[in-house]
């Protein structure tokens, strides 16, 4: 029985996520451009992480990849986003967006809040999130959730919780322990 969490992260949280993910599963973490055929052959899962971005997850590509691959690992996701998980709407809005039936149907798959770091994006990034923050500017004005959004992305913030990895790690460990049944 073996796991490995693979993870894209740009500004650490989702890393930070893979780690406490990878500790408590007692396996390795490791950016998934550096998780090789050979390394997801060898398990049994994989838990994959990645941020949302533009509608889409990081990362994403290569889960779709490795899962035609390889059809006999099950795979996990969770995706980390600035929104908050009360906000249920979005955020199954935006895990059926990145995650789409029936490709994904078995697929389990997890939502945490992240946080955001501008000083720590691209220079890319920092310029579609000028043109966002601006967007929500206008929105603010009728829209509580984006007024909640906009406070946040101008002030930064980190919304991690290690506590948020439970079901990930308990749906994990479940999938490891069919593994092992003959």
């Amino acid at each position: 029985m073996t796991c490995l969490v693979a993870y894209a992260s740009q500004t650490g949280f989702t890393r930070a996520y893979a780690e406490w993910i990878a500790d408590d599963l007692e396996c390795r973490a490791v950016a998934y451009g550096q998780a090789t055929d050979e390394d997801v052959a060898a398990c049994d899962v994989v838990v994959m992480g990645g941020w949302f971005h533009a509608a889409s997850l990081a990362g994403g590509s290569w889960l779709k990849r490795m899962r035609k691959a390889h059809p006999n690992v099950r795979f996990v996701v969770f995706g980390v986003g600035a929104t908050p998980v009360e906000w249920t709407d979005q955020v199954e809005e935006g895990l059926a967006r990145a995650l789409p039936s029936p490709d994904f149907d078995d697929v389990p798959r997890f939502y945490l809040r992240g946080g955001f770091d501008y000083a720590k994006l691209g220079l890319r990034d920092k310029l579609m999130m000028k043109l966002f923050l601006k967007a929500q500017e206008k929105a603010a004005q009728s829209d509580e959730r984006a007024a909640a959004m906009l406070e946040g992305m101008r002030e930064g913030f980190d919304g991690t919780d290690r506590d948020a990895i439970v079901p990930v790690v308990v749906c994990a460990r479940s999938l490891l322990d069919e593994a092992v049944r003959p």
